[in-house]
């Protein structure tokens, strides 16, 4: 199994396809079923990167981000943001080279491969 992957989603049934996908592309995907277990995986796990929805409620990404850099605990774990909504950089400017990409939704499996496969293979994952 290749790198893995943590995916941090409020809808199940995104969380149930990208297990399929990142399985299926040669990623290990890490799917809490909470955003309180997603921050416990980030922190005990340290995923290679995270995949983050910024559409979610009751916590949103902004605030999951928040939580994770908050000390040193998750500060190096890189981010993509994967949302169905146009980000524009200002909106994650704060966060700096922690966001290492954003993927909008709806995303084909091979879209998906082509962007991690990219970051992976950087040489900075």
């Amino acid at each position: 199994m290749g790198h893995n992957v943590l995916v941090v989603d409020d809808d199940r049934v995104t969380l149930e396809m990208m297990d399929l996908i990142l399985h299926r592309i040669g990623y290990e995907p890490l799917i809490p079923q909470s955003i309180p277990e997603a921050l416990e995986i980030a922190r005990k796990r340290r995923p290679d990167l995270i995949l983050l929805d910024v559409q979610m409620a009751p916590v949103d990404g902004w605030g999951f981000l928040d939580a994770l850099f908050e000390g040193r605990t998750g500060a190096d774990i890189p981010v993509m943001l994967f949302t169905a909504r146009h980000l524009l950089p200002e909106e994650y400017a704060r966060y700096g080279r922690r966001v290492v990409g954003v993927l909008e939704k709806p995303i084909s499996p091979l879209e998906l491969k082509e962007a991690l496969d990219g970051y992976f293979s950087e040489g900075t994952g």
